[in-house]
């Protein structure tokens, strides 16, 4: 069984709410991820998850409708997925290190695929928003979650890199 890429659910769903501009979608989940991340911070991690959840969708439905339009918009969970850490980080310092590694490798990732002339969100910025709300709910566990994905986005801008 293989499962559907978020890009193509949001695809689906952008047939189906045509007319919806890409802009606002994408400046709202922008919104939505600063709010996120003034919330982790601010002591209150579980009420940052349902914001990271309308953050993730407004942005997948945003790049679908600007695909669907061709236009193009820029990502904001990439960016997003930098901050929220550094929220973590704010909230309790013995997770500012797993935080600091966390933006790191997705900072690697992310400009190891501009470098290679890839554009779009991909599979690790899901992972890492996934992970993200997931931190939200289990904040004990941020650090082990930021590692694991930390992991995996040396392993991928590593293959990426080998694959040239």
């Amino acid at each position: 069984m293989r499962l559907a890429s978020p890009n193509a659910i949001f695809d689906r769903l952008a047939a189906r709410f045509p007319g919806v501009p890409a802009v606002p979608l994408s400046a709202g989940a922008f919104v939505a991820l600063l709010a996120a991340t003034a919330v982790v911070a601010f002591h209150h991690p579980v009420w940052g998850a349902p914001l990271l959840l309308v953050a993730l969708a407004a942005d997948g439905w945003g790049q679908a409708e600007a695909r669907r339009q061709g236009q193009r918009v820029s990502a904001a969970i990439p960016l997003g997925v930098l901050m929220l850490p550094f929220g973590f980080g704010l909230d309790d310092p013995s997770r500012a290190l797993a935080a600091m590694f966390l933006m790191l490798g997705l900072s690697v990732f992310t400009s190891q695929r501009a470098l290679a002339g890839r554009t779009g969100i991909r599979w690790m910025h899901w992972l890492a928003g996934c992970a993200l709300v997931l931190a939200c709910l289990l904040p004990d566990r941020f650090s082990i979650l930021a590692y694991l994905v930390v992991i995996a986005c040396f392993a991928a801008a590593g293959q990426g890199l080998a694959q040239k």
